[in-house]
């Protein structure tokens, strides 16, 4: 959805600024909620619901759709004045507190791909599978760095009571104890969740709690009774615990994923697709026994059975006329299948089934179970999943709910409800708000402290070095991030580091501050120098500073890592170009992406999407393939595109000149790959960075060449190696400049030794005032302006033909 859309999907009526996240959804794990929660707030950012500095939010709820985007929008707008999160209990995630409950990001889609991945994938607040205790304690952790580092401020113990909307759009937020703030506020998100489970004021526990079948019964009774109602993930998932010894949830959900299905599997699947055909109404316990059980591997039946628990009775009640639904995991649909006719083969009949039977009286939550046409009973330990106590939950703002249409008509599971997937804006911007690393959850990325990055440089064995630095080189593309000074101890000579010297000037070029401490000042001043002549870089107002100064002894924090020279250069240069990738990836979404941020080309509103569309698959190639980013990226930045590559080519390619020269020469790139009328890609080897079946093509964001500032003559003596040149920064018309010949050459020379025929050489196209105008204009105007540079070219060709067939005649 457009964010557009996601906020008209989301707002209460009659009201401007009060949205509900996720409290009426379908499918509704972690994974799931976080998902809604960074697309509502970059919905939010995207519509300017909030102003980005001065504007006041508040979130109401603290699970993980509530703090997930508390945390987005304390990244995402550090200039608010406020941003208040309430929860009625004493902390937030209080329910998976402590939990053994087991959470999977993708458990819920599988078989689909990707769904076996245990990372959760997102930008921030990003988790891994496990107990939900454990994953709870990882998303708190972040949202208590971001409440610690921003203006957030969570207003625990405090029930909010009332919103009142105002015609103008600022919401009151009213709460239940009389010194508790009562703010208005600019927009107000409702990420009060589904509430506590119904029924838990008698015998059954809470789905969160510890769960007492997790191990052994003990027990004086003989085969001790347990019985389960509900049909649902909860029901599924107690009905499993029960029916396995002593096997923690986390352990079942191994035990699951770990099966090796055979030929049923691609059953199982088929099954699936029948189940969500339109008009469907399979008894899915039927279809698998039908089915599944004559294909089923013999080892399955001996795991399974293996797990069961001995000397128990389990009592398996739902109010439905069919025991699985195929709303449910399919995880959990086959285990209990698997549990079911296991039970039946070998003959235990241990386990009762019950469907379609109503309570007798009120729901048993206490005492004997008694079911509609059967004796009562009265079982050891009962768990009744029945759903959550939604009325008690969204009480305090049903006169808002009245008239929401989710909730007066929830999405109905017309098809498969797979888990919600990132907007593509909301993964630009949350993937480009990933800078500070203490937000993150990968535990490879250290934290880094304030103050200048001290960086360690020493000689290893044979010929390797010793890198020294809170940050690894594998987390060299944070260097940058920070937005910190470097400070470099280098105990080794400019000779001995040669290999490494091209990153260290690179590193430091694109750095606010850069010193190095040396035994040998001299030799690095020279190194660095000549590495960094004003010639390496793409224009003249870049200012690249170095200091080398006598060397310092100095702790340095963090691990040693040594490597072979080649390695740890390598290492680092394609960590860096990482990272010039993914501002370039944000700073195209900035301008091409819902923001619009002026650049001085107006782009037309379709072309601007297809642009990004465009942008979006190259994207994709650029990050799979390394060599392919590298050319791509450095020859934005670069006019010379000589093999082999000097040494001092990656200087240039770092953020301080992604802005001025890499944004515009890849949206010119895009603009001549979707008119052209040609399948233009990035080339991932010489010549060039474009390439098709019919060119090859160099775009270049240069502002100077040999010292001097781009023109038609500099531009057209320069040996370029690509049929097609397009210089952004370039504002003369194609025409001036193929017709502005050197005065001692002819359309109608020959070609001299080494040199190629005037009449063949690049078609190089500036970013002249027909090409701005056809951006504003669109992509037809587009398309018919290269459609014109393509012509002209054509015809002086011919009538450069026609002038070497005279002249020999």
């Amino acid at each position: 959805m457009t964010p557009k859309q996601i906020i008209d999907n989301t707002r209460i009526p009659g009201t401007q600024s009060i949205l509900v996240l996720g409290s009426f959804e379908k499918r509704v794990t972690v994974y799931a909620q976080q998902v809604r929660a960074l697309n509502l707030i970059d919905a939010i950012l995207s519509e300017s619901l909030v102003r980005p500095v001065g504007g006041k939010v508040a979130i109401i709820g603290g699970g993980a759709a509530g703090i997930t985007a508390a945390v987005a929008l304390a990244r995402a707008c550090p200039g608010l004045d406020a941003l208040d999160l309430f929860e009625r209990n004493s902390g937030v995630l209080a329910l998976q507190h402590g939990s053994r409950r087991f959470l999977h990001p993708h458990f819920y889609d599988w078989p689909a791909p990707g769904s076996e991945n245990h990372d959760a994938g997102l930008p921030i607040m990003n988790w891994t599978a496990g107990p939900a205790g454990d994953v709870a304690a990882t998303l708190r952790t972040e949202f208590e760095s971001a409440r610690h580092n921003s203006v957030l401020t969570l207003h625990e113990g405090q029930t909010v009571t009332k919103l009142v909307p105002s015609q103008l759009g600022p919401v009151r937020v009213v709460v239940d104890k009389g010194s508790a703030v009562r703010r208005i506020y600019d927009v107000v998100i409702l990420a009060i969740g589904f509430g506590l489970e119904a029924h838990l004021d008698g015998e059954t526990p809470s789905y969160w709690s510890p769960s007492n079948l997790a191990g052994p019964i003990h027990t004086q009774l003989q085969n001790p009774a347990l019985f389960v109602s509900g049909n649902g993930d909860g029901g599924l998932v107690d009905f499993l615990m029960a029916s396995f010894d002593a096997l923690e949830h986390h352990e079942i959900g191994a035990l699951l994923m770990g099966l090796d299905l055979g030929p049923a599997r691609a059953e199982l699947e088929t099954i699936e697709q029948q189940a969500w055909t339109a008009g469907a109404d399979l008894d899915l316990l039927a279809e698998y026994r039908a089915r599944l059980t004559p294909i089923m591997p013999l080892t399955v039946w001996q795991e399974i059975t293996a797990r069961l628990r001995p000397g128990v009775r389990i009592h398996f009640h739902t109010r439905e006329n069919r025991l699985l639904r195929r709303t449910s995991a399919l995880h959990n649909r086959l285990a209990a299948y698997l549990v079911l006719e296991a039970d039946c083969q070998i003959g235990n009949n241990a386990i009762t089934v019950t469907t379609g039977a109503e309570f007798d009286g009120d729901v048993p939550k206490r005492g004997e179970i008694r079911l509609v046409g059967q004796a009562p009973f009265r079982p050891w330990r009962r768990f009744l999943r029945l759903g959550p106590d939604s009325p008690s939950n969204l009480k305090p703002f049903e006169d808002l709910f009245a008239t929401y249409p989710g909730a007066l008509n929830p999405p109905l599971s017309a098809t498969r409800p797979e888990s919600p997937a990132l907007t593509a804006s909301a993964a630009v911007r949350f993937t480009a708000l990933r800078l500070d690393p203490a937000a993150r959850n990968d535990s490879a990325a250290p934290a880094i402290s304030a103050g200048p990055l001290i960086i360690g440089l020493a000689s290893g064995r044979e010929g390797s070095f010793v890198w020294s630095c809170e940050l690894g080189p594998d987390d060299a593309d944070q260097i940058w991030s920070g937005g910190r000074n470097i400070a470099l101890h280098c105990e080794l000579s400019a000779v001995d580091a040669a290999p490494l010297a091209p990153v260290l000037a690179r590193l430091g070029a694109h750095s606010p501050g850069f010193t190095l401490y040396a035994k040998d000042v001299a030799g690095w001043h020279a190194s660095l120098t000549a590495l960094c002549t004003d010639t390496a870089l793409p224009g003249p107002d870049l200012e690249i500073r170095f200091t080398v100064a006598e060397w310092q002894r100095t702790a340095v924090p963090g691990p040693a890592v040594e490597l072979a020279a080649p390695v740890l250069a390598a290492t680092v240069q394609g960590r860096l170009d990482r990272e010039v990738l993914r501002q370039l990836h944000a700073a195209l979404y900035d301008i091409l992406g819902p923001p619009a941020a002026p650049t001085g080309w107006p782009i037309e509103q379709a072309l601007r999407k297809h642009l990004w569309d465009q942008w979006s698959q190259w994207h994709a190639s650029l990050a799979a393939d390394d060599g392919l980013c590298r050319r791509f990226l450095r020859l934005l930045t670069s006019e010379d595109d000589r093999e082999p590559v000097p040494e001092a080519a990656l200087i240039g390619l770092g953020p301080k000149t992604l802005r001025p020269f890499m944004t515009k020469s890849t949206i010119f790139a895009l603009a001549f790959a979707v008119s052209s009328g040609m399948l233009v890609s990035p080339a991932g080897v010489h010549p060039g960075n474009l390439t098709c079946d019919a060119l090859t093509g160099h775009s270049c964001g240069v502002s100077w060449i040999n010292y001097r500032l781009l023109g038609t003559r500099r531009a057209m003596n320069q040996a370029w190696t690509t049929g097609v040149v397009l210089l952004s920064q370039l504002r003369e018309a194609v025409r001036m400049m193929e017709g502005d010949l050197r005065m001692d050459r002819s359309m109608s020379d020959a070609p001299a030794v080494g040199r190629i025929a005037p009449r063949e050489e690049p078609l190089i196209i500036g970013a002249d005032e027909g090409f701005i105008t056809a951006l504003e204009a669109g992509e037809p105007e587009l398309r018919t302006y290269l459609q014109s540079i393509y012509r002209w070219r054509n015809e002086t060709a011919a009538s450069t033909l026609e002038e070497v067939a005279g002249d020999a005649a």
